[in-house]
């Protein structure tokens, strides 16, 4: 009798905090640094789901311990859909990637959605004698240890998404890391640096410019902005697919009522049009899932660059 007590209280609870939700604005969480693409992002889709929830959302950016900071927040905020995270892939790559976490994000966590997925573009300097992904491959097997690839820091998406590359492909490269990608460019540009992985619109103009060859995307089909750039998949890496994403998630304890309300409304607001061209514009696709597509998206994930991490060594301080 108890327990059929205490399972009707714990429904009633549920009801009632899905029936009040949300009683005061919504913060949103993001784990990187402020006016940067996931601001605006965030923005453009939190400003149409705010008057549904009749709740303002205000973000709080939140960098430090590549991602960290803003994950522990999040994890230990009360469990009720008022605190939520945006986060790409350092939610799963850091537990691979830090001898300690503060919180484990992938059992304190929920996702609440995917917002917005971009594949990396595949750069080669202008000075290498390679048109395709292909000839790539088969320079860097003529010179091994030979070929540099830049990236923005160790056990960073753009790194680890090289370390898979190399190995699909048997390669043996060399890791060059840079501050910034800003600071990697006049090295690609001279051939210093033979290739990068990196999202496509900040090396955009230098490939338009012919400084840099845009030479693939790892996404798993070919993009409808570029119809006619080959995937890595079928450049002789079958399968081959790495890139940059953007989650929502809430604390792992948020009622399952209230979780599917917030993916309800991030479903909506994402199949607008205008947010949907948005994030094109920044070299995003929408990319709304229910709760179990999600939650399936993070464990394949957390296996996939975990197991990257594992391969290039890297360690975090």
């Amino acid at each position: 009798m108890r327990r059929l007590l205490a399972a009707l209280a714990l429904g009633a609870a549920t009801v009632l905090a899905y029936a009040q939700f949300p009683q005061k604005p919504v913060r949103m969480i993001i784990g990187l640094g402020a006016g940067g693409v996931a601001d605006g992002m965030t923005r453009s889709i939190t400003d149409k789901i705010t008057p549904a929830l009749g709740q303002p959302f205000v973000l709080e950016n939140r960098p430090g311990a590549g991602g960290n900071i803003a994950i522990e927040a999040v994890a230990k905020a009360p469990a009720d859909g008022h605190v939520l995270l945006l986060i790409g892939p350092a939610l799963v790559i850091n537990p691979a990637l830090y001898p300690t976490m503060p919180v484990d994000p992938l059992k304190d966590l929920a996702p609440v959605t995917t917002i917005a997925i971009a594949p990396f573009a595949l750069f080669a300097s202008a000075t290498l004698p390679v048109t395709n992904v292909g000839e790539l491959i088969a320079l860097a097997r003529s010179r091994p240890r030979k070929m540099n690839y830049a990236s923005v820091g160790a056990g960073t998406a753009g790194h680890l998404a090289a370390v898979m590359f190399g190995a699909a492909a048997g390669l043996e490269l060399t890791h060059i890391a840079y501050r910034s990608i800003q600071l990697a460019i006049p090295d690609l540009v001279q051939g210093e640096v033979q290739f990068v992985f990196n999202a496509y619109p900040p090396l955009a103009p230098m490939a338009q410019a012919g400084k840099l060859k845009l030479l693939g995307f790892s996404s798993p089909r070919r993009l409808k902005a570029h119809p006619e750039i080959s995937t890595l998949s079928e450049s002789g890496l079958p399968g081959f697919e790495a890139g940059g994403w953007y989650m929502v998630l809430a604390p792992a304890a948020t009622p399952r009522d209230v979780m599917a309300r917030l993916n309800a409304e991030f479903t909506r607001a994402l199949g607008q049009s205008d947010v949907g061209a948005s994030l094109e514009k920044m070299g995003f696709e929408a990319a709304p899932m229910t709760l179990q597509e999600s939650e399936r998206f993070v464990a394949r994930e957390a296996e996939k660059w975990s197991r990257s991490v594992k391969l290039s060594g890297a360690k975090a301080d």
